[in-house]
């Protein structure tokens, strides 16, 4: 039976008590909070002062950075768990960005065969994305969520003043997200993106809200990922694939600077295969160009990007497999597209900044 709470999401104007009323509605036996580095010292104690219960919760603190999001962590949070004799009524609390709640899930929806798990993101990318969806999982071997299930959490709460703690960089990443959203569910959502005069003067709350719904809209018509859910994955053909490629070299790299970069890429696809105006492409870019620096790919890079490629998920039958634009509005799944193809979209993104 389906848990009326599951995925239930709360804004910050009613964090405090509303996280507190879940909680003793609950009764939970135990509570464990994940978090990491950066959220240990820049969240936690909004957590610790807006709700009582978590004084007393068990804190597990992880390294930060997507290169920590791998069976060893989990190992360690698996640790933790047993040591603290958690039951299966007990509930891991995530608090932090898309790399917490995607380990933090997965670790609770495996442990025991599954504890509850409570989603507080502290990013925008995992507000507005993340957190949202069911997906938990970890990387493997490089691939990006190569391990993983679906499980959806028992809640998700929302408080935005956590962006405050946030570099711009942060921003523009978890913007990326909303940018594709925007892109993919069209009419007023994505003429306001068009709109916008600057990331500094966004009301965050509306932003997020309609980025929220937009996604919840496709994953409630099919949860896992079966059919249309699939529309959730445009940028990240590309985008995944040069997120691997620099995390395999220890660069230095943010999500949603790499999705942006695959969006630019499947838009150029997209006018190519599925009759996307140029117009309307261009639009798009212009949107993505103005707010994401080119991402650190040369032509020498393109060959193991492609490497990469021929690894994701969504690939069928040794094909790879793209989510296209026939429209703003009107994505279309399941696009083989050629290597030769590819490797021009790969050439497009990288001279669109010259």
């Amino acid at each position: 039976m389906k848990d009326k709470n599951a995925g239930k999401k709360v804004f910050s104007k009613s964090f405090g008590k509303k996280f507190s009323s879940f909680l003793e509605e609950k009764k939970y036996t135990k509570h464990f909070l994940l978090c990491d580095d950066n959220t240990h010292v820049s969240c936690l104690p909004v957590l610790l002062s807006e709700i009582p219960e978590m004084a007393a919760a068990s804190v597990i603190k992880i390294y930060d950075g997507e290169e920590h999001k791998n069976i060893y962590a989990v190992e360690y949070v698996w640790e933790k768990l047993t040591g603290e004799n958690a039951d299966r009524n007990a509930v891991l609390i995530n608090l932090g960005g898309g790399m917490v709640c995607d380990l933090g899930g997965f670790a609770a929806a495996t442990f025991k065969r599954g504890i509850d798990f409570i989603h507080v993101p502290t990013t925008l990318l995992s507000m507005a994305d993340a957190a949202v969806g069911g997906k938990q999982g970890i990387d493997f071997m490089n691939y990006k969520n190569q391990i993983g299930v679906f499980k959806m959490p028992a809640a998700i709460f929302i408080h935005e003043s956590f962006l405050l703690t946030l570099p711009e960089e942060q921003l523009k990443s978890g913007f990326a997200e909303i940018i594709k959203h925007a892109l993919l569910a069209g009419g007023k959502f994505w003429k306001e993106i068009l709109e916008l005069p600057s990331l500094k003067e966004i009301n965050w709350v509306n932003i997020i809200e309609q980025s929220l719904a937009a996604k919840a809209a496709v994953v409630e018509k099919d949860p896992y990922e079966k059919s249309i859910r699939k529309v959730l994955n445009f940028g990240h053909t590309i985008g995944h694939a040069i997120e691997s490629f620099q995390l395999s070299k220890n660069q230095n790299t943010h999500h949603g600077f790499c999705i942006a970069a695959g969006m630019m890429g499947e838009l150029y696809l997209s006018s190519l295969l599925c009759g996307l105006s140029l117009k309307k492409r261009d639009q798009a870019l212009a949107v993505i160009k103005n707010i994401f620096p080119p991402p650190a790919i040369a032509a020498d890079d393109f060959e193991q990007i492609l490497d990469f490629m021929k690894h994701d998920k969504k690939n069928s039958g040794g094909k790879i497999q793209f989510v296209l634009l026939e429209g703003i509005g009107e994505p279309r799944i399941e696009c083989p597209v050629n290597e030769i193809m590819i490797m021009e979209s790969l050439r497009f993104i990288s001279s669109s900044y010259s």
